[in-house]
């Protein structure tokens, strides 16, 4: 059993924060681009430039807030854990998957003395035998 004591209040804010800007960013300007697009035709294409910016302006909005709300938890669990000791968290080991077998030149710096058997000329000394009769 392991227990998380604390997070790193800034570092956590800041990753959560990226977080919602990314998650906003999929979301959100998508969203804009389409009500740019429906709204081509009907005479409102000068709220063009204001939706995009409204999709940035919420795209920045959500990371500056998660940023902020996000400190605000950290430190409010940080200074809960001190308290109660922690939230407690059951891991378990994963071994890594074998390596690959490794394929090409050996580490050997000697060459092999002989070919391996039936490569080259036969180093036999007596000659074949003919096929009985028949």
């Amino acid at each position: 059993m392991y227990r998380i004591r604390r997070f790193g209040v800034v570092k956590t804010a800041t990753v959560v924060a990226v977080m919602y800007v990314l998650v906003t960013a999929i979301v959100g300007v998508p969203v804009a681009i389409l009500v740019v697009l429906a709204g081509r035709g009907r005479g409102i294409e000068a709220l063009g430039p204001t939706v995009a910016a409204g999709a940035l302006f919420v795209v920045a909005f959500y990371g500056i807030f998660g940023w902020i709300f996000t400190a605000i938890a950290c430190a409010l669990y940080n200074v809960a854990a001190g308290w109660v000791g922690g939230i407690e968290v059951q891991v378990e080991p994963v071994t890594p998957p074998p390596a690959p077998p490794v394929w090409g030149p050996t580490t050997a710096t000697t060459p092999p003395t002989a070919p391996p058997p039936g490569w080259g000329p036969t180093t036999a000394t007596t000659p074949p035998t003919a096929p009985p009769p028949g």
